[in-house]
């Protein structure tokens, strides 16, 4: 089975505090820190959500402390790759045509997109 970096809302709001933490938090702590954020989950909520970004790829846990197996950077890359594979086909261009659809590009954004494609192919 092909491995997804989808996530729910609940599951972006506790990796949003994983991720500001910068460094492994305890379980403890995050369940706090989510009650500050106005969920008060009972410890078996937030377990369940660690569990399945765990399954996915996404934190690593070990005792009582969780931290984020991927960047916020990382994880959104992934989110986009796999959009871009499930709807176009793995195509840049499939994803570009569907976004700009029948709308004429201002030559500010093709200047720009000129700029983005000159950076890319240096790399």
């Amino acid at each position: 089975m092909k491995e997804s970096y989808r996530i729910t809302k609940a599951e972006r709001e506790v990796m949003e505090v994983i991720w500001e933490a910068a460094e492994p938090v305890r379980t403890k702590t995050l369940l706090d820190k989510m009650k500050e954020r106005g969920r008060d989950w009972k410890r078996q909520t937030l377990n369940t959500l660690l569990f399945r970004l765990e399954e996915k790829g996404i934190v690593s846990r070990r005792r009582a402390y969780v931290e984020g197996a991927l960047s916020e950077d990382e994880l959104l890359q992934k989110q986009t790759q796999e959009i871009l594979d499930d709807f176009y086909g793995g195509k840049l261009e499939n994803f570009c045509a569907a976004l700009v659809g029948n709308q004429a590009i201002k030559d500010d954004d093709v200047d720009k997109l000129y700029t983005l494609i000159d950076e890319w192919r240096t790399k």
